[in-house]
């Protein structure tokens, strides 16, 4: 019982069952042992430090991930062995909370496993017949409550050390909700699968909730699931914006213009650990985004084909922000450093031009210039395409991205695949805070053709409307596709 109070791991593993009525008739049964796959580990783990720094918390999830499950145990740990905790559950429609002889709830999960546990490790003085109500478990030992609420009236009853919103993206007034949930505690964790951009769920996690407040459950963590499974999945649905958003976790889904799919952003993701020919370039180029205010400096390293893993930075002074891309560029043994110059970036500037390192080429770059004299495949030219160097940045980074989504179809021989040169493919990072905001970030941004016919990128302020803070990560990015075209001193 001890080894359990201070390790949920262990005893979610050793006493911990869920229920899938797809086993029956299998060997084994319906009733799982709860042991967590790595990243469900990770999620747990992520849970009990929101709960500890009582603050809020957002899970992005695929479908069928076991985030409910995970949830419900770690209220049911912390019911078992904190006095006085209390965990509230809330749903946008109460039966989805509590409903007798429904297996597909929230409180029939925390039944579940409750009635499997060893009795000795049972509160002292539990009986079923006395402590489980109606969206209510009370544990008799230490006081320690696990409630349900739904509808409009969540957040309203009583206080909780935290409150989990089950699908969050798809509650109705959800705005309400939160106002009640402010008085109710400090720890909210909205859970859901995405429901595009036109929410309060989407904008918490794009626009509102820092880095280490999201966490995210992927279909690929699952490793019951791989490429197969993914596939039968995507021909069994009718409208392919259902998987993007049940299970790829696409906020853009059903978003018109999206300049890159997310799709391609997830092949681009996973490139590296299924094409072994993949080696970083010699062309090694930095390009630095610079954050005014609250915003972050975001610092990424592109080494030929092969991205960085982003870093960034909360500093207003620029003069420090530029110093500490300078020893980003010389420790990577850069060539090129782009930064965004206009605005805020004129500060940097003035710092780089003092640099004494002529082996690094300065780039300072106005996305709102004119593109570059490159002609494309087609014949056509930049300057005919483009509205402006920013959509050909895009444009770029979206072939690239594309061939990537291609080139992995192709090593998994599924159809849609074409080879292509490692050297003109483009491998993302992952499994950071700041590599899953680049990842993110791609897929939200849309395109548009202007009055002339030619190819826009979304602004920023339109961003802001729909709920989306400024792309930082993925415009750093853009920025390492940049070709000089004139030295620093010229352009100022």
């Amino acid at each position: 019982m001890a080894r359990c109070a201070r390790d949920i791991l262990h005893w979610s593993d050793h006493y911990l069952w869920t229920y899938d009525p797809r086993l029956v008739g299998q060997s084994g049964g319906a009733y799982v042992r709860f042991k967590l796959w790595p990243r469900q580990r990770e999620i747990a783990l992520w849970l009990l430090e929101r709960l500890r720094a009582a603050e809020e918390g957002l899970i992005e999830k695929s479908r069928d991930t076991g985030v409910t499950y995970i949830c419900a145990a770690v209220a049911l740990h912390q019911w078992l062995f904190t006095p006085g905790f209390k965990a509230t559950f809330g749903s946008r429609k109460v039966d989805y909370v509590d409903k007798k002889d429904n297996p597909d709830s929230i409180f029939a999960k925390l039944r579940i496993m409750l009635r499997r546990l060893p009795a000795n490790m049972l509160p002292e003085g539990f009986a079923w017949s006395q402590h489980d109500h109606y969206m209510r478990l009370v544990n008799p030992q230490t006081g320690a409550v696990i409630s349900g609420e739904g509808g409009d009236d969540m957040g309203r009853g009583g206080r909780s050390s935290v409150y989990f919103i089950d699908e969050a993206a798809f509650v109705p007034n959800a705005e309400t909700v939160e106002k009640a949930l402010s008085g109710n505690t400090d720890c909210v964790i909205w859970v859901s699968s995405v429901n595009g951009m036109g929410n309060l769920f989407a904008r918490k996690r794009h626009s509102i909730l820092k880095p280490h407040q999201v966490a995210r459950l992927h279909w690929r963590d699952d490793p019951r699931k791989d490429e197969a499974w993914a596939l039968a999945k995507r021909l069994s649905l009718s409208d392919p914006a259902s998987w993007a958003s049940e299970y790829d976790i696409d906020y853009s889904a059903s978003v018109e213009g999206v300049c890159i799919p997310a799709a391609w952003v997830e092949s681009a993701r996973h490139l590296a650990a299924m094409e072994p020919r993949l080696s970083a370039g010699h062309d090694v180029v930095v390009g630095l985004d610079v954050g005014a205010g609250k915003a972050k400096s975001v610092a990424i390293v592109r080494r030929g084909p092969i991205v960085d893993r982003p870093l960034s930075r909360h500093a207003p002074d620029t003069t420090d922000t530029a110093l500490w891309a300078l020893d980003i560029a010389r420790t990577c043994q850069a060539h090129r450093l782009g930064f965004d110059a206009p605005g805020v970036g004129a500060g940097v500037a003035s710092t780089l031009m003092k640099r004494p390192d002529d082996a690094l080429s300065v780039i300072p770059i106005n996305t709102g210039d004119a593109p570059s004299s490159r002609r494309w495949p087609d014949g056509r030219t930049s300057q005919e395409m483009f509205g402006n160097l920013k959509a050909e940045l895009w444009w770029l980074c979206r072939e690239a991205l594309k061939r990537s989504h291609e080139h992995m179809l192709f090593l998994q021989r599924r159809e849609g695949g074409r080879e292509h040169a490692p050297t003109d493919l483009m491998a993302l990072p992952s499994g950071d805070a700041d590599s899953d905001a680049l990842a993110l970030q791609l897929s939200l941004v849309t395109w548009e053709r202007n009055e002339r016919g030619r190819i826009v990128i979304e602004k920023k302020q339109s961003l802001r409307q729909r709920g989306i803070a400024s792309p930082d990560h993925a415009d750093a990015l853009m920025l390492t596709f940049v070709e000089p075209r004139r030295s620093l001193m010229d352009a100022l």
